[in-house]
């Protein structure tokens, strides 16, 4: 019987050769199989829906990755589905089951870009449809000509996860979104935020690890010792 804890990743999707697949960065499924834990992949199907209480049966985190657009049905927004990004209400609704079963089970929750996005809209906070509308290209949060070397600063909060993991104040991060948290859901607390007021992280001071961050440590996991810390910090408390 094998010991290894086991995170939940729900995959993404998109059509190749006419054919939807699934799929996920594997450099998540890379750095948790390093940290001695099992990554569980939920994939994106209908029959997903039927069978995700196999699923929650037995996991001991999660963790939510880069992706398109939420449906702002879940924040109460009215917006025209045909405008969002890689919109994909199965995942939307696959993710926030699985979302809202470890919150209420105080699982460790691991989000990045849209994975911070869906912490915020669980917990009932809101999103701008497209920053660069509300800030006017003042901060460039997605660069497709320098997609990876792209970088903007954040400024990162005393007393928080984000603080005890960079040890300090001004990070340069990379930026792939153009959604980001409008309001912030009550019970979260910001880590950190961007030159135009943009939360760049968040966590729940009370349940065993939420943390959510609009940055990819993963892509520069060399760069900074707290890159390797978020998961560290992750996979210690599973």
């Amino acid at each position: 019987m094998s010991t290894k804890k086991k995170v939940l990743i729900v995959t993404r999707r998109e059509l190749r050769k006419n054919k939807l697949i699934n799929w996920v960065s594997e450099i998540y499924l890379q750095i948790l199989a390093q940290g001695g834990v099992m990554p569980i992949l939920v994939p994106i199907s209908q029959g997903t829906i039927a069978n995700l209480p196999d699923y929650l049966e037995d996991y001991d985190g999660l963790l939510m990755s880069e992706g398109g657009d939420i449906s702002p049905a879940y924040y109460n927004e009215s917006y025209s589905v045909s405008k969002l990004d890689e919109y994909d209400p199965i995942k939307d609704e696959i993710e926030i089951a699985c979302c809202r079963h470890a919150m209420e089970h105080n699982k460790p929750i691991l989000g990045f870009c849209r994975g911070m996005h869906m912490i915020n809209v669980a917990f009932g906070g809101s999103l701008h449809l497209d920053v660069h509308e509300v800030n006017k290209r003042s901060v460039v949060h997605i660069d497709y000509d320098h997609y990876d070397t792209h970088r903007h600063p954040i400024t990162i909060f005393e007393n928080t996860p984000l603080m005890e993991w960079y040890k300090q104040k001004d990070l340069l991060v990379n930026t792939y979104h153009h959604q980001g948290v409008k309001k912030l859901a009550p019970e979260l607390v910001a880590m950190a935020q961007a030159p135009d007021g943009l939360i760049e992280g968040i966590y729940h001071p009370k349940h065993k690890f939420v943390v959510g961050l609009q940055f990819h440590p993963e892509r520069m996991y060399q760069e900074h010792p707290g890159n390797k810390l978020v998961f560290k910090s992750f996979i210690d408390s599973l």
